[in-house]
């Protein structure tokens, strides 16, 4: 395998990873809104990583979304105020609070969930089985080259 990469390689794909990103969030902001689901973008990142993983503590939470802790709050008041997730005291920990879905939490999954079926149809158009399988272990490769 080939180790001398030029910087102008690596500049198309720092680029063309942000641009993916940013297309995904475009995405998903324009659905929401023509669903009328209310919803922010880093608010459906928290029920998504909660809908997924279940029940967390808000340092997860945070370390899964990458945002700080403290950010993190304000989404936290908004979504338990509109009574998509609950926070309880960590019986291991009284100074943790553990973080779910609500019910109601559970029936916004519904709805978004066209959204999400539509987005993984858009995402993998044109692309076989083994193209996104591809793309996925050169990412991680990625990933764990950095961390």
């Amino acid at each position: 395998m080939e180790k001398n990469n030029s910087s102008s390689e690596v500049r198309d794909l720092i680029d063309a990873i942000l641009n993916v990103r940013m297309g995904m969030k475009q995405f998903i902001q324009r659905k929401v809104k023509e669903h009328g689901i209310g919803l922010t973008y880093e608010m459906l990142q928290v029920l998504t990583v909660l809908w997924r993983k279940g029940e967390m503590n808000q340092q997860d939470i945070a370390d899964n979304i990458q945002k700080n802790k403290a950010s993190l709050t304000s989404l936290l008041d908004n979504l338990t105020k509109r009574g998509l997730v609950r926070r309880s005291e960590d019986p291991t920990d009284r100074r943790n609070k553990i973080i779910s879905v609500t019910p109601l939490g559970l029936e916004t999954q519904k709805l978004f969930q066209p959204i999400f079926d539509e987005f993984q149809t858009v995402l993998s158009k044109d692309l076989s089985r083994t193209q996104l399988k591809q793309a996925a272990d050169l990412l991680k490769h990625v990933y764990e080259n950095l961390v």
